[in-house]
């Protein structure tokens, strides 16, 4: 040890925050990626189809353009399921298709928390694959 110069070591209490704080910001850290990686996830696909929710007034004038007609309402790229739970709550069956699976159950967890599972239905299906080539809006006037 050089002359003038004391040792020092470090107070276990130091230490031990020291510890707890880097575990924390670690266990966050990990926390964060777990929760965004489902929503993530399609922006790594091959055809990039992002996520971009509906907005209040585009799911106005969906309803509005939906309204006084009976029928089901179908949403392609449903997402988190916005316009097929605010069409369910209006009254109409509702039917959302949806690549990412995440999603899907976010929907289906929506409307069961809107009360409206049962007329609103959400399925993790390629939309090119549904099973129709052409689809068909039909309304029929109430």
């Amino acid at each position: 040890m050089e002359p003038g110069h004391a040792q020092t070591t470090p107070s276990p209490g130091g230490r031990k925050l020291g510890l707890v704080l880097a575990w924390t910001i670690s266990g966050a850290g990990v926390g964060i990626v777990l929760i965004t990686f489902p929503f993530l996830v399609p922006a790594v696909r091959r055809f990039c189809l992002p996520f971009v929710p509906a907005t209040d007034t585009q799911i106005r004038h969906v309803l509005s353009q939906v309204g006084g007609r009976a029928g089901k309402v179908v949403d392609l790229g449903s997402g988190d399921g916005r316009v097929v739970i605010a069409a369910a709550m209006q009254g109409h069956q509702a039917v959302g298709y949806e690549l990412n699976p995440w999603l899907v159950l976010y929907s289906r967890w929506r409307a069961y928390r809107s009360g409206v599972y049962g007329s609103a239905k959400f399925y993790c299906k390629n939309l090119w694959k549904v099973g129709a080539v052409l689809i068909i809006w039909k309304f029929k006037r109430r």
